[in-house]
């Protein structure tokens, strides 16, 4: 009997990723612990089979992988198909994809999308042009001053070309206090930039170099400078990222009475955990993941 409220949701909405990891977290069970138990019942299952099934970056298809995920129902203490009832489609074949199954749309990561929407219109394109890049890498670095202002975001990203000839990289921005600027780009150059008033968001296109072939890689270095008093800062991560990570700077002379972490597989889900983050001796904070799960990752800091 499933007594977990969230998981009791996920059950039944989906998707299959989420669900799973939330089922192996009700379990108490590491994945060396599943893994085993699997291999007892003669259903063996890697552990990066299973890391990635509960990432949402593969999903159970094949013959052998079903049999196995009935198995991991009765492990798991879930009812029979439970789990694979949540199985969409096969994945499409292919090297390259716009979007991985249950990837997280640009347009699920904030709580208005409309307004990315308009700003993405007024650029004269639509929500594919952010997905013919995709993020590898990501590396953010926040430096709050002694003013206890964001001034600077700067971005380390690593992106993928999913269609042949992308010469331009998309990026969004939210927040309630003001437009920001990009600035000290290295490896590409500003573009057009849009921005809704209603919403706080502004869209700003990133030209690259030259056009990438499908399935190239390319660093881009850029710098947001927001200007205001943001008390965070978030993530949207993906089906391609591999590396996550987010470091806040602050000044000596401001230092905030806690700083934590957060983690969202939607924008709509309420009562995610804050974790503490310790600060260090060079007054700064991080959370890194590798391999992280699909969602939204948020670093903030509390002044009292």
């Amino acid at each position: 009997m499933v007594t977990d409220d969230r998981l009791r949701a996920a059950l039944t909405t989906g998707p299959f990723s989420l669900a799973l990891r939330l089922a192996l977290r009700a379990s108490g069970l590491s994945l060396d612990r599943v893994q085993y138990r699997l291999a007892e019942r003669e259903v063996p299952v890697s552990k990066t089979a299973l890391s990635n099934w509960q990432s949402g970056r593969t999903q159970p298809e094949r013959a052998e992988s079903l049999r196995a995920l009935a198995v991991l129902e009765e492990i798991l203490g879930l009812p029979e198909r439970a789990l694979s009832a949540l199985l969409g489609p096969p994945r499409p074949r292919g090297r390259w994809l716009t979007r991985a199954p249950n990837d997280m749309r640009a347009d699920q990561a904030w709580a208005r999308p409309d307004g990315l929407l308009r700003t993405l219109d007024s650029l004269g394109t639509t929500l594919a042009a952010v997905d013919r890049m995709s993020k590898v890498s990501v590396q953010v670095v926040c430096v709050v001053g002694a003013d206890r202002v964001l001034h600077r975001v700067e971005h380390l990203v690593v992106l993928r070309a999913e269609q042949a000839g992308v010469d331009r990289y998309t990026v969004a921005y939210r927040s309630d206090l003001g437009e920001p600027e990009i600035t000290a780009m290295v490896g590409c150059r500003q573009g057009r930039r849009r921005g809704d008033r209603e919403t706080g968001f502004t869209t700003f296109e990133l030209l690259l170099d030259r056009g990438l072939d499908a399935g190239e890689l390319v660093t881009l270095a850029y710098t947001m400078a927001p200007g205001s008093a943001e008390l965070y800062h978030s993530q949207r991560v993906g089906a391609s990222t591999r590396v996550y990570g987010a470091l806040v700077q602050f000044d000596s002379g401001a230092l905030p009475v806690r700083v934590y972490r957060r983690f969202q597989s939607s924008v709509g889900e309420t009562g995610c955990a804050e974790i503490d983050v310790r600060l260090g001796a060079a007054f700064t904070a991080q959370h890194v993941e590798s391999d992280p799960a699909l969602g939204i990752y948020r670093i903030g800091w509390d002044w009292d």
